[in-house]
């Protein structure tokens, strides 16, 4: 069984780590956030430095902010020797830039994959994630028993370098314009006097509904905006997006105002709350707000 090195302990790789432990994995950990290493010190390996990490452990996991931060530490793995070890991005990074560490690792003897997470830290904990691995075929098939041990809801090899990421925004990208929708659509209504909660209610029974109506608009209605994805986790993924669209200078007529509303979002200071709450940027715009 390969010894497993994972770095970055937020709180969906804390969960994805637990499980690999409780799947009977050895793994080496590392953090820069002392407080993130405290739950393992009894069940990882705790290692010191990345260099450390790196030479004792065969498959090394990422679960890191985005495409900045796992640029930062490949350069590092590069600059230490990544010879005959496996490197797998969970985080939801750049697919341009996937492609191109793919490229550099593979260069230097080692081999990259991305491996795109869908469910929220609650998944994590139960290990019942859904990832989208994009790589070659021997890489999936070495790390595909080891990423099935977090993923029970599904791990689909969908192409190479960069296709797993690519496949994460999509569905991303999806959710967050329909929360955009419900985020501009009911404080509108609410400020034409309807009862909104009715109006909720009655949308819910057509075609629109769906288990992103029931959960996020009923936030935006309720201004209730329970914390389940950060606003400013999606607007690093709508820029992804967004420059997906540049790179193919193709116009992105919709994406356009939903990163509008998120960059207002952000700059109002609810980068850290619930994406929902591009409902109550609208509110505050109408004059309606808390």
């Amino acid at each position: 069984m390969e010894t497993i090195g994972f770095i970055g302990l937020g709180r969906m790789g804390s969960g994805i780590c637990h499980q690999l432990i409780g799947h009977g994995y050895q793994v080496a950990v590392y953090d820069i956030h002392a407080a993130s290493l405290e739950p393992f010190q009894s069940k990882a390996t705790i290692a010191s430095s990345i260099e450390q990490l790196l030479q004792h452990s065969e498959v090394i996991f990422l679960s890191l902010p985005g495409s900045p931060q796992v640029e930062e530490m490949i350069a590092q793995f590069l600059s230490i020797g990544v010879a005959g070890r496996t490197i797998v991005d969970l985080s939801t990074s750049y697919p341009l830039s996937s492609q191109q560490l793919h490229e550099h690792v593979h260069a230097a003897g080692g081999q990259f994959a991305d491996a795109s997470l869908t469910g929220t830290p609650k998944h994590a904990e139960e290990g019942s994630l859904i990832v989208t691995f994009g790589g070659d075929e021997a890489t999936f098939a070495k790390c595909e028993p080891i990423i099935a041990t977090f993923a029970s809801r599904g791990v689909h090899h969908v192409g190479g370098p960069g296709a797993g990421n690519i496949a994460k925004l999509v569905n991303n990208y999806l959710s967050i314009m329909y929360i955009s929708l419900y985020a501009e659509i009911f404080p509108l209504a609410e400020k034409m006097g309807f009862d909104t909660g009715k109006l909720f209610e009655i949308i819910g029974q057509s075609g629109v509904n769906c288990a992103m109506y029931q959960s996020n608009a009923a936030k935006i209605v309720n201004q209730t905006y329970t914390p389940s994805f950060a606003l400013d986790l999606a607007l690093k993924d709508i820029s992804y997006v967004k420059k997906l669209f540049d790179e193919h200078q193709i116009p992105a007529f919709v994406l356009d105002g939903g990163l509008s509303l998120l960059r207002m979002g952000h700059l109002k200071g609810y980068g850290g709350h619930d994406v929902s709450e591009m409902g109550r940027v609208v509110r505050e715009m109408m004059g309606t707000g808390e």
